[in-house]
């Protein structure tokens, strides 16, 4: 039986144990995991109960070997299961992450578990609410969870609103779980992120800021639209306002809720299908039309293959679709493209109503759907062709258009007809802008920094963006570069090289852009060959007339 891995932001939390390559250390609910490596990984199967916070134990590396590891399966001879027990599990640690069973799949019914974090007196504890969604019943008397500094008192909490922070001044908290026996299964639970520590502090580590009142909280708390300082000052200076949450609350692969404050998921099957499965009906909102080509003339729109929200692929016949995309107007076309293509399905984007290959701005496939891609027209005109295969297992596409310059309702301005950005695009540590306004003043960096991607914390100056030397641990500061620092090459991929790789006979950029153009291109290998001859060349001419001298004098000897 194979179990997978559930990758949560900067965080592995295994679904399966005894894999060969990791020996188990530690007991109760949290244990190490060292690997051959050397590096040690905090583990779980099914239902793991706490965890040091992952916003600690990223180190330098960043996401980078969560990642790794991620792509790693095992095989388990029994399936994860979900055990707790209700003997409280003890948790010391000065931050930390706590999860219900079986996180991030859904928890099972009967469960009774008990947590306790421990710290010292005149401690206080703050817990924050990452995802919440236990199901919902009135006076919360079937699944719930309890929050308490000590075991009297009745604050439980059940439903899929994400409840606020929770503060103790006690230096202990309890946490009691519990679901049914009759629970439908069909909810996911919590996770949530917990810091004790005294008020009063004058400073805090380095990814830590100070509350007004003295409380050191994780930096990544700061600008959430939570409370968790207890006097607001997390919330102060928060400009712009709190952004749409990242589409990380929720696993990869679901439907995240856009209701005020709540962490429901649902599986993305579920979103454009007629019903409304969201109880604000959001699942439905801003569908795009899935009729198999059409003629459009807005200044923007949207539109999707009919297969996008439906995989029923039982036609034994090629799926032939086009579009033509008229604005009647001079300004070019942008053309935004979420690709789900499968092998075999092509994609094809004319500049022009007329689909000839003489006018083919590009010619997409599966291997092109790791990220959306961005076409632009030369004039208000623009076509597209899509083709798939019979039973193929790709879902096609999802595509918005717009005149340049003309922005989406909700959407702000890069300036100077640069495009467009929406608030879930706004600090998200990737540059949509070539100017970079979506990146600017961002909350969680110092001014004139960027941040990097992730959510991390970390951060960047412009100095650093785009000269070929990642500052980021995921490289995001050399992502999406339109212009180079001094010294470096733009290639058409918009990305930087060092100036000196340009034309040495090397392809470096991922177009060849580097080597096209060149007087002479000399290969590389050869200017170094070159140089190491040379040298040794020198060295062998240096050993040769030492040895004539030597000679010369040892004649000169003998005829004394």
């Amino acid at each position: 039986m194979t179990c997978g891995i559930y990758l949560d932001p900067g965080f592995p939390a295994w679904l399966c144990k005894g894999h060969n390559a990791f020996s188990q250390r530690g007991a109760g609910g949290v244990s190490e995991l060292t690997t051959d490596a050397g590096a040690s990984l905090h583990h779980r199967c099914g239902a793991i109960r706490g965890a040091p916070d992952p916003e600690r134990t990223m180190g330098p590396t960043g996401p980078l070997l969560p990642l790794l590891i991620g792509l790693l399966w095992c095989r388990c001879a029994p399936l994860c299961a979900a055990v707790c027990k209700e003997q409280a599990e003890i948790h010391t640690e000065r931050r930390g992450v706590l999860y219900s069973p079986s996180w991030p799949l859904n928890y099972p019914p009967g469960l009774n578990c008990s947590w306790r974090i421990q710290g010292s007196p005149g401690e206080v504890i703050t817990i924050s609410f990452r995802n919440f969604d236990l199901m919902e019943s009135g006076g919360c008397k079937g699944d719930w969870l309890l929050l308490t500094p000590t075991w009297s008192g009745e604050s439980r909490l059940c439903g899929s609103v994400l409840p606020p922070p929770f503060i103790s001044t006690r230096g202990r908290v309890w946490l009691y779980f519990h679901s049914g026996t009759n629970s439908s299964g069909q909810a996911q639970g919590f996770r949530l992120s917990y810091i004790r520590g005294h008020l009063g502090q004058s400073s805090c580590q380095s990814d830590e800021f100070l509350c007004g009142n003295g409380k050191c909280l994780p930096r990544s708390w700061k600008c959430n639209g939570q409370d968790e300082c207890g006097d607001a000052t997390d919330e102060h200076g928060c400009f712009p306002p709190p952004t749409e949450p990242l589409p990380s609350l929720c696993p990869l692969g679901s439907l995240p809720c856009t209701e005020a404050q709540t962490t429901r998921c649902l599986p993305l099957s579920l979103r454009c299908n007629g019903d409304r499965d969201c109880r604000d009906g959001s699942d439905e909102l801003h569908c795009p039309d899935t009729t198999c080509g059409k003629r459009l003339g807005n200044f923007y729109g949207s539109f999707a293959s009919p297969d996008f929200f439906h995989t029923d692929r039982s036609s034994v016949t090629e799926l032939r679709c086009s579009w033509l995309l008229d604005t009647q107007d001079p300004k070019p076309i942008m053309l935004q493209l979420d690709l789900q293509l499968g092998p075999g399905d092509s994609l094809h984007v004319y500049d022009g109503l007329l689909q000839r290959t003489e006018h083919l701005l590009q010619l997409l496939s599966h291997h092109n759907n790791r990220r959306p891609a961005l076409l632009e027209s030369s004039r208000g005109q623009m076509s597209v062709l899509y083709m798939a295969q019979p039973h193929s297992p790709g879902r096609g596409f999802n595509a918005t258009y717009q005149v340049k310059g003309y922005c989406f309702p909700g959407e702000h301005p890069c300036g100077s007809e640069q495009g467009c950005y929406s608030d879930h695009q706004r600090c998200d540590g990737y540059w949509h802008c070539p100017s970079g306004r979506d990146e600017e003043a961002c909350a969680m960096c110092p001014d004139g920094e960027f941040p990097c991607e992730g959510g991390t914390g970390a951060c960047y100056a412009a100095s650093e963006r785009c000269n070929n030397q990642k500052k980021c641990a995921d490289g995001s500061d050399e992502k999406n570069c339109y212009d180079c620092q001094p010294g470096n090459f733009h290639c058409g991929t918009n990305l930087c090289i060092f100036e000196t790789w340009r034309c040495d006979g090397q392809e470096d950029c991922l177009d060849g852009s580097d080597e096209r153009d060149c007087l002479a291109a000399v290969p590389r290998k050869v200017i170094t060959a070159a140089l190491i001859g040379s040298l040794v060349c020198s060295l062998l001419l240096v050993i040769a007339l030492g040895c004539a001298l030597k000679l010369h004098s040892l004649r000169n000897r003998e005829y004394r």
